[in-house]
């Protein structure tokens, strides 16, 4: 297996100096997205002898200035810690890049061993039109996880680089950037993959749980999945509006995998459940059940209410709700509904009582 991967290497090296010169490569030598990448550094003027050019830095540490990289690089901290933990080494380095290829985090130990290695630095940009394929370029122009691996780079300075990246979404399902690992040798590609994917869907719901102002569920067909990165991750507003929702979520309820969501309410996303399930719906409590379609179900948890000024806000004018409702009589009605600037549906999920109970109270208090 080594001598074919080696053969493959050769035959890429010669294909290459053809393939810059005009000509085109043999099939299947190439996978598609690699070859694309190819065209775009050839058109870009690259050539593979030359040298990859890196834009210099500030004499400073760089500092992020945009807000989404700094809320990006703040997500990303505790995955790239354990990826580097597991597969990190003085030969290598692992990092994360906005859009437009920007280095907004990394990690790395040893990197003035490898010269190659060392103009990677926070702060500095990696395009494909300035230094031809790589996997965060790949990833990030293909919105598909990338693996780049000696002579598949444009360049000949890269031929003993190794590098793959998977794409990082954001709350509307958008490509934010990209997670890599590059270094000199090899990795087990399939395994690398894996726990990359799986870093990308935890980096993913830590950005959906910054959205502080809204109710978090999480949800999944089977419950041993809650609480890992594969579980669905929704948003919810106040008026019980569906705001966000992670790519895992999307592809479970069949919303459009990228984009602002539509108009949606949790009652009729869940239009199947029965009352008492959807009353559940933005609920402390256990794992529960809650219908989907007339032939399957899904274990939904809710994770969190909204916090911050508006939530602290909401929570004191009904904090008045000690004992049964009966007890406290059709006041806390009306500040709950106050509370909710007169949205019957946020009033009644936090009183826990249906819609039409809440609007029948509302009747009695005249």
């Amino acid at each position: 297996m080594a001598t074919t991967l080696m053969q493959q290497q050769q035959r890429l090296a010669a294909a290459r100096q053809r393939f810059a010169e005009g000509g085109r490569l043999p099939a299947q030598l190439l996978a598609p997205a690699l070859l694309r990448s190819w065209e775009r550094s050839r058109l870009a003027g690259i050539r593979p002898q030359h040298a990859p050019h890196y834009a210099p830095l500030a004499q400073r540490r760089p500092r992020l200035e945009d807000p989404a990289d700094r809320l990006l690089a703040r997500c990303v901290r505790q995955d790239m810690d354990d990826l580097w933990a597991a597969f990190g080494g003085r030969r290598w380095t692992l990092l994360c890049v906005n859009r437009e290829g920007l280095i907004i985090a990394q990690r790395e130990h040893g990197l003035a061993d490898e010269a190659i290695l060392r103009p990677i630095q926070v702060g500095r940009r990696i395009r494909e039109i300035e230094i031809g394929t790589t996997a965060p370029s790949c990833a990030l122009a293909e919105d598909a996880a990338a693996l780049v691996r000696g002579n598949e780079h444009y360049l000949d300075e890269f031929s003993r680089v190794y590098c793959l990246s998977v794409p990082l979404r954001g709350v509307d399902g958008e490509v934010l950037g990209a997670l890599d690992i590059t270094g000199i040798g090899e990795r087990d590609s399939e395994l690398l993959r894996g726990y990359f994917r799986q870093a990308a869907l935890s980096i993913e719901n830590q950005l959906i749980q910054q959205q502080r102002d809204c109710h978090l569920l999480a949800l999944q067909h089977d419950a041993r999945w809650l609480g890992t990165p594969l579980q669905g991750v929704l948003a919810v507003r106040e008026d019980g509006q569906l705001h966000a929702a992670n790519s895992v979520a999307r592809r479970i309820l069949g919303l459009p995998r990228s984009g602002t969501l539509p108009l949606t309410s949790l009652d009729s996303l869940f239009a199947n459940a029965s009352v008492h399930q959807r009353r559940r719906l933005l609920q402390a409590g256990p794992v529960h059940r809650v219908q989907l379609h007339a032939d399957s179900a899904l274990q939904l948890q809710y994770l969190r209410g909204p916090v911050g000024a508006r939530a602290s806000t909401a929570k004191r004018a009904v904090s008045t709700v000690v004992g049964s409702l009966r007890a406290q009589g059709t006041q806390v009605v009306r500040e709950a509904v106050a509370a909710h600037a007169g949205n019957l549906s946020a009033a009644a999920r936090q009183l826990g009582i249906s819609r039409t109970t809440l609007y029948r109270k509302l009747q009695q208090a005249g």
